[in-house]
């Protein structure tokens, strides 16, 4: 115990290394707080005349009441021991524990006094970085599993009289991965949440409000077309008179531009939220009667206008190599491939995108040795359980449709030949950097006027319908931790997927004698060529998506778009391959 005390309170005041035996190492939130403040004493030389001894005799009076006791639990309160199964994540005797709350208290105080600052516990814990994000949801799963005992014995009155939120995902888009972490923990931390779903119409949210009198409106979306929506939801809130808090979240949201683009739309306060912690703090604000919203500031909200288009530069900085190889496709036109071996795909998963960014396994404030002890011993023996659960149920089903077509660059777009003709199929719109090097993805192919075709490779992947399905099913039944690692897992199985056709590519082109080894050297492009995605950085208009749907047909495979232009099922990606070894990734600004 004192030198896991120790390791932290040196990691906090700079240390980068250090060899430890991490067998050893006890993380701090599972030290009893009265067990730290001893050893800080001793760290320190702080406290009584003698804090040596003073450690040493509390160690051995707790090391002697250890002995006679049977269970850790036997000296805790049983509110205490309601507390640290929601805090451990254990359901154990949960159900007994509560009926035995219950011959002491009304439901509702069970829920107020034990189980909801159990749960403040867990997001203090999570804020601190020293719990990671499925260990909070196996929090938020046996605090679900305690309010549904309660329910039955709980007065109507008493359901209906908890602060609320409408949330949904927004117009057009299918993500609900955010959105339903948020569900979960405002739901097992005493709110109550009406959860519409994803591509929900604002006269469906703003019905639900007048429906059920909510008192915050929360909008989700992944990418910057959702960001449009939000702001246009928020147009339509203003000319309805609705002065209701909005709560505003997604990877394209920034805190710039909730402030200073979508909060001077209304005068009730739109707040950015980074995560659902976030979420969880706004909520308990508005419980409480404290949120205002951000002083009125014209010079913040900025009179912000649109950058005016700028022309054309007669100059590049950047100059293209046009005496590169064109490579010659297998096939023109486009092909179906059903019988993809999913221990392949998962071959090309990246596990610290998984493990860190889907599955939330962050170090936060654990020591070096701790985290790797951690995914060590509990994340990579989940990882490969669920690879075989979802090989043995056929959970992942990957598919694809792809293909080769002729083309040459006019101006800012890349004209797509019929593979047999002269006939133009579509056209493909790109941006131009508006300062140097001036790139814009066409100048990466042969201009029409050099009079000889280029290529470009087009593919869409997805691992089926069953993925979501299954994702669905998972948070349907609260089941919350397996939620978040099986949706983890089905998204990064697409985009592995993804790496590995475009692999593939490279290898039916003849150019994949530049790649790298390993798949960290595949994550910073070390290949010929690049593979680009509408809605990115570089081409971040998503309705051109509908073109390259159009020449490909991926509804043979079960892969459509919505009205805003985002694929179903979610675990799909589409891209266009640009064999052109200058071509990498970079921002259009």
């Amino acid at each position: 115990i004192l030198n896991s005390v120790f390791l932290a309170e040196a990691i906090n005041k700079g240390l980068d290394l250090a060899i430890v035996n991490v067998k050893k190492i006890i993380p701090l939130y599972k030290i009893e707080p009265e067990d730290q403040e001893k050893c800080l004493n001793v760290i320190y030389n702080r406290g009584n005349e003698n804090p040596l001894f003073d450690f040493i005799a509390h160690f051995e009076k707790k090391a002697g009441r250890t002995k006679k006791e049977k269970s850790p639990d036997e000296s805790l309160s049983l509110e205490e021991k309601v507390k640290q199964r929601v805090i451990q994540g254990n359901k154990h005797d949960m159900e007994n524990l509560l009926m035995t709350c219950l011959e002491q208290y009304n439901p509702l105080q069970v829920i107020n006094e034990i189980l909801i600052p159990a749960m403040k516990t867990v997001g203090e814990l999570f804020g601190a970085g020293k719990m990671q994000l499925p260990f909070v949801l196996q929090s938020a799963e046996v605090m679900k599993f305690a309010v549904d005992k309660l329910e039955p014995f709980m007065e109507k009155t008493e359901e209906q009289s908890r602060t609320s939120m409408v949330i949904a995902t927004v117009r057009g888009d299918v993500h609900d991965i955010g959105k339903n972490l948020v569900d979960i923990i405002l739901t097992n931390n005493g709110f109550k949440v009406y959860n519409l779903g994803i591509k929900c119409e604002i006269e469906t949210m703003l019905n639900k409000v007048d429906e059920v009198k909510a008192d915050a409106i929360g909008m989700s979306g992944l990418l910057v077309k959702s960001t449009i929506v939000m702001k246009e939801n928020l147009e339509e809130m203003k000319k309805r008179g609705y002065n209701i808090p909005v709560l505003l979240g997604g990877a394209a949201l920034t805190r710039s531009y909730v402030d200073d683009v979508c909060q001077p739309l209304l005068d009730s306060p739109v707040i950015y939220c980074a995560d659902a912690f976030a979420g969880l703090d706004t909520m308990s604000l508005i419980k409480e009667g404290k949120l205002k919203a951000p002083a009125d500031d014209a010079e913040r909200a900025g009179q912000k206008r649109p950058a005016s288009r700028v022309a054309r530069p007669e100059v590049r900085e950047e100059e293209i190599d046009r005496n590169v190889d064109i490579p010659s496709p297998p096939f023109w036109g486009d092909k179906i491939v059903r019988d993809v071996d999913l221990e392949t795909v998962f071959s090309y998963l990246t596990e610290s995108v998984l493990f860190r960014g889907r599955w939330g396994y962050r170090r936060g404030k654990m020591s070096r040795e701790e985290y790797d002890d951690l995914i060590d011993k509990v994340v990579k023996p989940e990882f490969e359980d669920l690879k075989k659960h979802c090989m043995d149920n056929r959970l992942i089903n990957p598919l694809l449709v792809y293909g080769y077509y002729p083309c040459n660059s006019d101006g800012e777009q890349v004209i797509v030949y019929q593979p047999d003709s002269e006939e133009e199929l579509t056209r493909l719109s790109f941006p131009r950097q508006k300062k140097a090097p001036y790139r814009c993805i066409a100048d990466f192919f042969l201009p029409k006027e050099n009079g000889v075709r280029d290529m470009i490779a087009l593919q869409v992947v997805t691992v089926g319908m069953r993925a979501q399905e299954e994702a669905r099913r998972l948070y349907d039944s609260n089941q919350y931790k397996k939620y978040l690692l099986f949706h983890g897992l089905s998204v990064e199985s697409a985009e592995a997927l993804a790496e590995y056709w475009h692999k593939k590519i490279r290898e039916e082109l003849a150019i994949a004698g530049a790649d790298g080894a390993t798949m960290d050297e595949f994550v910073v492009q070390k290949y010929r060529g690049s593979r680009y995605s509408f809605g990115y950085p570089a081409c971040p208009d998503l309705g051109e998506n509908r073109k390259l749907f159009e020449l490909l047909k991926p509804e043979r495979i079960d892969v459509f778009l919505t009205e805003e232009d985002q694929m179903v099922p979610e675990q799909t990606t589409s891209a266009f391959i640009v064999h052109h070894p200058q071509a990498k990734y970079f921002t259009i600004e």
